[in-house]
């Protein structure tokens, strides 16, 4: 393949951000990526930081990975209804059947969403 500015001049690399080849002449090194101008280095610098966010973001590359927001949130709701119907079995003897129900189904859903990030892969 030819360098796009100096044609017979055989390309080194392809700019990350406009995909032309560039030869050594052309070629800047950026250290994750090759760019062939100051334009496409400044945006290629752009895209790998966004990358590298959303990296952190997501989990990826962690050692080990995190419990998604959403799941602690439900279990959360799943412990304190839970916790408020055997309270209410324990001070008047009455089962609080609609807090140890909805404390049910806040453990399943956050069994669901645990199960669902696991699939997909996200760890936010």
């Amino acid at each position: 393949m030819e360098c796009f500015t100096h044609p017979g001049s055989s390309s080194v690399g392809i700019c990350k951000t406009c995909g032309k080849a560039v030869c050594r002449t052309c070629a800047i090194d950026l250290g994750f990526a090759v760019a062939c101008t100051q334009a496409c280095a400044t945006e290629a610098a752009a895209i790998h930081e966004m990358n590298q966010r959303g990296k952190k973001i997501y989990g990826i590359g962690v050692a080990r990975p995190k419990i998604p927001s959403g799941v602690i949130m439900w279990l959360l709701f799943g412990a304190l209804f839970s916790g408020f119907g055997a309270f209410a079995w324990f001070k008047a003897r009455d089962l609080g059947w609609f807090l140890l129900l909805f404390g049910a189904a806040s453990f399943f859903v956050a069994w669901l969403g645990y199960r669902r990030a696991k699939d997909v892969g996200l760890q936010c």
